[in-house]
């Protein structure tokens, strides 16, 4: 959950200068310069880098966030009192998650990646070996990162936390499978070969098996590729409502430590309790507007909002004069 709508707003938020810092990260030697309110998230990926001028000190970072948000930020200070707060400024620009692609974007998405992810899942199948550690998000990790050997190809969006590109559907399920809620994202009508599926903490009844058989996956998570089209009983619009038993049967490539790569089916009409989220994997550029993370923003992307310290205000509301940073926003495209 975010306070401000998004990870990158709220850390963005952080670096407004009314918000009291009491240590010098930023001046971190031998390790990364990682803010407070980072350190214990895994649901991100993070570069920094840093340059001096005699007692000038800049730091930069470059974070990408699992909601698909992007944050950089600067701090300029002096290396010889870094912790005088009166001597540190702060600047930070940040990316919004972006919006549902219509029909078209997200097809050829799945044209330029679908195929491979999928081959790929399916050539160890029957190999004796696992993917990567065995663990089930590798065969997603791997699978995505498998494009940088295409100089040709955009790179896709990578595996953070348990996104994997751009949200097709989400759903859940609780009380046995009485209850089922989903949403479906964007414009495709259909979950595709090489879409990538997450589960978390799922309990999902084995069709055609003896009563009370069911696979639990996710503990709490866990990751597959799907391998099959799958077209949902009813036409799905972006953001309409859609239950899992709506989506029908998917057919996946998974492993997990102990279990080789192996393909299986679940049907979602007999999903009794957990979550799930189906992705499409899409290009970085092509969906955020920027090729990589780097440390240092690009000079110019569609929706890039750059937070900058501009001026002092005097503030005469009260008896006790005192002074507060204003934030200035800029709005570039």
């Amino acid at each position: 959950m975010t306070t401000h709508g998004s990870a990158a707003l709220d850390l963005a938020h952080y670096f407004s200068p009314t918000i009291p810092w009491t240590n010098a990260w930023y001046n971190a030697s031998g390790v990364p310069s990682i803010p407070p309110p980072l350190v214990g998230n895994n649901h991100h990926t993070y570069t920094s880098a840093w340059k001096t001028r005699g007692s000038n000190k800049t730091t930069h970072i470059g974070v990408f966030f699992s909601d698909l948000s992007v944050f950089w930020g600067t701090v300029d200070f002096t290396t010889t009192a870094p912790e005088d707060q009166s001597q540190v400024q702060r600047s930070a620009a940040y990316l919004s998650p972006p919006k549902p692609l219509p029909r078209d974007a997200l097809i050829h998405a799945h044209e330029t990646y679908g195929d491979t992810i999928a081959l790929y899942a399916e050539s160890f199948l029957g190999s004796g070996q696992y993917c990567a550690r065995g663990e089930c998000w590798d065969l997603a990790n791997e699978s995505l990162k498998y494009f940088s050997d295409y100089d040709y190809i955009p790179m896709p969006i990578p595996s953070i936390s348990r996104t994997h590109g751009h949200l097709i559907f989400e759903g859940k399920a609780s009380n046995g499978g009485r209850e089922q809620v989903g949403r479906w994202r964007g414009g495709d009508d259909r979950i595709r070969r090489g879409d990538i599926v997450e589960w978390r903490k799922v309990k999902i009844a084995m069709k055609a098996a003896p009563r009370g058989s069911f696979y639990t996956l996710g503990d709490p998570d866990h990751t597959a590729i799907i391998v099959s089209d799958c077209v949902p009983s009813t036409s799905p619009k972006d953001a309409a409502s859609l239950s899992p038993s709506e989506v029908g049967v998917i057919a996946v490539i998974e492993q997990s430590q102990g279990q080789l790569p192996e393909r299986r089916e679940y049907d979602l009409s007999c999903l009794e309790e957990g979550e799930i989220w189906i992705y499409r994997p899409i290009g970085m550029k092509a969906y955020l507007g920027v090729s990589d993370i780097t440390a240092v923003p690009p000079e110019r992307c569609e929706g890039l909002q750059r937070l900058l310290n501009c001026t002092l205000k005097r503030n005469t509301q009260k008896k006790n004069l005192f002074y507060i940073h204003v934030l200035k926003v800029i709005y570039s495209g």
